[in-house]
Order: C-alpha cells, then structure tokens, then sequence
C-alpha cells in the first residue's frame, strides 16, 4: 500500500508540471534568452512597402508600410523608414512611424530629386520578432528647354525640350510647348512634339517679340508629369544690311550750291547756298564706316575721318575739312546719311569762309590727306552722281 501511495503522489506531480510546457515556450519565443545576440534574430513579422514608381523631379513622394504576422495585420508597432541613392550600399534613416488601422505606417517624404531606393522594416523588440527590409526604388522624370538666347525677327526659332527618366532619354512621348511674352501672363498657343528615341522633342516658331517658351510632359503611360521647364529667348532685328551706295554728304543736298560752283584741289571744296553753315548745313556719311580721326592740320580741330567699310571706297580714308560740331567720335559706327558733323562758321582752318572740302585717300594710304588732284577726280565723279539738289 506505502509503495502505490508514493508511485501515485510523484505521477500527479509530474502531470501538474507538464502542464506549464506551453506556456514556458511561448514565454522563450517572446524575450531574449540570455544567450541571444543580434545574429540570432528571429523574423516573425512581414513588411510591404508602398511607394510611387515615378515621381516629376522635386516632387514629393508618399511612403507606405504594412505590417502583417501570418497574414494579419499588426497595429502599434514601430516601422522603421530609411533611403539610399540607387547602387548604395548603405541605408540612411528617414524615421520611425506606428503602424496604424489595418496595420499602415505613412511617411511623406518632402522631395526627391534623383533615384531613390526606399525601404522599411519592423525593428521588433530587443532585435526579435524583426522583420526583413521591404524596398522599392523610386525614378524620377524629368525636362531640360534647350532654346537659342536670341533669334532674328522673322527667322524661325527652333525649340527643344528633352524627356528623361533618371537622366535616361524617354521616347515617343507627347511632348507640350507652349509661350508667353513675360511672367504673369497666361501660357498659350500650345504646340505639341513627339520624343524621339533619345527623349528630344522639337518644334520651330517664328516670333516678331521675345518671349518665355514652357516645355512640359503632361504625364501617362505609368510616367509622372515632368516639371515645367521655361527658358527665355530674344528676338532681335536683323542687322541693316551694308550700303553699297555713296551718299550726298549734305543732310539737305539742296543746301549745297551748283556743281559748277565746286571746286578741286586735294579733295572737293563745296559751298552752302548763302554761306550756310553750322546747323544751317549738317552734313552726313558718305557709306558705312567707323571714326578713327578727329581733328586735321589745315581743316581743324575737329575735322573727322572715317574709314569707310562699304561702297566704292570701302577700306579708304574719307575726311570732312573745316567743320565744327562733331555728332560722333572716334570710334563710333556710323551708317550711310548718318549726322557726322556740320560746316564750320567763319574760318576754321585755312579757309576763306564756310565750306566743306571733302576728299578721299590713296588706297592703302594714311588718314589724311591726299596729294593734290591725286583722288579729287575720283570723289567728285562720286558727288555728281548722288547730288539730288
């Protein structure tokens, strides 16, 4: 009897403590053994990350992480965000967010502007019940304006925009241009392209203003619009063509007195009806050229020379003698009819009274001045011919 009381007492002892094995496993699945490290983790958990594929260049992007243990979600919990540039190898934090209803963690993420690898991952608790990294890589799309600075008036303009995604060209995209003549007035007169392989979209305009051209990619095909892309052009006049003509050099040709009245010695010696002089008889370029002279010995102080760029005497000296005020200076360009200066009042260099003598130099020659008769015969057929008076 002694023998079965004590076999008795050590089975229902043996079955109480059997029944706390459950408990005490789920107790070692939960908290650190003393014994564990980092290395020794157990993944109990899984992470889906939710981010955009694309986004335009400087956009923000916004992140989301779920949170599920045996398809369940998990709420309350800690989601660790983190980034790196595409190719890293190292993460970089953005923050930590509680998983909410249905186990969802939101990050927004201010900008991105350039490809961007995003992760998340539940840390668990004391490096237990972690889960792995979830990622997703984020492109970016962008728009470059390439537009020349200026353009003449009536000469068409050609405009480009190119489309990338990471830096990569995006073909056979639809491609949006549209114009303005300043800031603050409204984009219109769109004009579409299509990206060629290389992501380059064209058009050509023609425009009498300048103005601010907008290239954009308005978004499809999976693809985040492009930023607006605006670049300025400036449309300029064309530049005159050179005068091949010889001019009068009297603003008023009627001011000046009759052919048969001129004379000739180095150059042409021409008088103004009635002694005409300072504002009363402003004389002219005779053809392009540039002032390189002001002041002559003989002709005064301020007698000027140009060298002529066009016309017969292109590349030769032509010189205003016995002059007064001077409307350019030495260095100025002047055009053909241009205001150059005025007949001097009274004497003004040897002189007898108020006159122009006007004369060309020897090709090849010095400023001034040319021999006597050497070139007057040539200036003076030139005065005859363009002399309207």
């Amino acid at each position: 009897m002694r023998v079965r009381s004590l076999t008795s007492r050590v089975l229902r002892r043996a079955v109480r403590h059997t029944r706390w094995l459950p408990v005490l496993a789920a107790i070692a699945l939960i908290s650190p053994l003393p014994t564990a490290t980092a290395s020794s983790a157990i993944t109990v958990t899984q992470v889906r990350l939710a981010a955009p594929a694309n986004v335009s260049r400087g956009a923000p992007a916004q992140l989301g992480a779920r949170l599920t243990l045996h398809g369940l979600p998990l709420i309350r919990r800690q989601v660790e965000f983190v980034s790196r540039p595409v190719g890293a190898k190292a993460w970089h934090p953005l923050g930590s967010v509680a998983t909410g209803f249905g186990g969802w963690a939101w990050l927004p993420v201010a900008a991105v502007d350039a490809p961007t690898e995003f992760g998340a991952y539940d840390a668990g608790v004391g490096s237990l019940a972690s889960s792995r990294i979830a990622s997703a890589t984020v492109h970016v799309i962008d728009m470059t304006a390439s537009v020349p600075a200026r353009v003449t008036d009536n000469h068409p303009a050609r405009l480009a925009g190119r489309l990338t995604e990471d830096g990569h060209g995006l073909g056979a995209m639809r491609v949006h241009f549209m114009f303005r003549q300043s800031s603050g007035q409204a984009w219109h007169s769109p004009r579409w392209a299509r990206a060629d392989p290389a992501g380059w979209a064209k058009v050509s305009a023609m425009f009498h203003k300048s103005f601010q051209v907008a290239v954009r990619f308005e978004g499809g095909s999976g693809l985040a619009p492009s930023p607006l892309a605006v670049a300025r052009v400036r449309v300029v006049r064309p530049a005159p063509k050179p005068s091949a003509r010889f001019v009068f050099p009297f603003l008023h040709p009627s001011v000046a007195v009759s052919q048969g009245e001129w004379t000739q010695d180095d150059g042409v010696d021409i008088r103004a009806d009635g002694n005409a002089c300072g504002s009363g008889a402003v004389l002219v370029a005779v053809g392009d050229g540039v002032v390189v002279q002001e002041g002559i010995s003989g002709f005064g102080p301020t007698a000027p020379v140009l060298k002529m760029t066009s016309g017969v005497f292109s590349g030769r000296y032509v010189y205003y003698g016995h002059t007064s005020h001077n409307f350019v200076h030495v260095g100025d360009h002047v055009r053909a009819g241009q205001r150059v200066t005025e007949i001097g009042c009274g004497t003004v260099g040897y002189s007898s009274g108020p006159h122009l003598e006007i004369g060309v130099g020897v090709p090849g020659g010095p400023t001034c001045c040319p021999a006597y008769h050497a070139t007057s015969a040539e200036i003076y057929r030139q005065l005859v011919a363009s002399d309207s008076s």
